[in-house]
């Protein structure tokens, strides 16, 4: 637990002066931009594929497990985080290449995308699992 806090502060600390300017577009309800879509897409990508090869494991505890496995209390938190990062990503991809892409995506959407990409690379970084290029 205490791990888990100490990250969650050094990724709101490191993101913080990143992420002032999306927060700001949040505070006042402004849009984004296809290209911070495309930007926070792939970056949830990645941590998508490493958190879904994590819960490929065999379950910690089970029978026949190795010594890799995957702990019950981190696919809690990744299987919600994953779920709702997809719908958003897909939600805001499907804006870019709608046929009316000129109008505006909300940057509300653009946060939750980036809220799922945070909790994955929280959790990945609490239980040691490397992000794959």
């Amino acid at each position: 637990m205490r791990k888990l806090l100490l990250t969650a502060v050094a990724l709101l600390c490191l993101g913080g002066c990143a992420q002032l300017q999306t927060d700001w577009a949040i505070v006042t309800g402004a849009t984004v931009s296809p290209n911070s879509i495309y930007v926070a897409a792939n970056a949830f990508d990645v941590v998508e594929a490493t958190a879904t090869q994590y819960l490929k494991l065999p379950a910690c505890g089970s029978s026949g497990a190795s010594a890799l496995c995957r702990s019950p209390v981190a696919v809690a938190t990744l299987v919600p985080a994953i779920r709702s990062g997809r719908q958003v990503r897909n939600q805001l991809e499907a804006a870019v290449f709608a046929p009316s892409a000129a109008a505006p995506t909300p940057a509300n959407a653009l946060a939750l995308l980036q809220s799922s990409t945070s909790t994955i690379r929280s959790v990945l970084a609490e239980y040691s699992i490397t992000v794959t290029p």
